[in-house]
């Protein structure tokens, strides 16, 4: 995955949203573009090394050049087994 990846988790009545945010050098030395398939890869890579069972809805991904990072978002759901806080 990436090194210097940022994590923010916001609380939300069915689960939470989650924004990854990476720094741009990193992201295309990576990936050659910025795209729906490769944020689900993202999300889906992420979850599965954190051993989160969330499961994602909504998936955005976002290059901010002037921040010089790449926001992957989604919002996680927790069916089944509550996420404990």
């Amino acid at each position: 995955m990436f090194n210097e990846s940022r994590e923010s988790r916001i609380k939300k009545d069915n689960g939470y949203h989650l924004t990854l945010q990476i720094p741009e050098n990193e992201y295309f030395f990576v990936y050659d573009s910025v795209s729906k398939d490769t944020a689900t890869e993202i999300i889906n890579h992420y979850l599965k090394i954190r051993q989160d069972d969330g499961q994602p809805r909504n998936i955005e991904i976002k290059h901010n050049k002037n921040a010089h990072v790449v926001n992957v978002e989604a919002d996680l759901n927790y069916i089944g087994n509550d996420k404990v806080e």
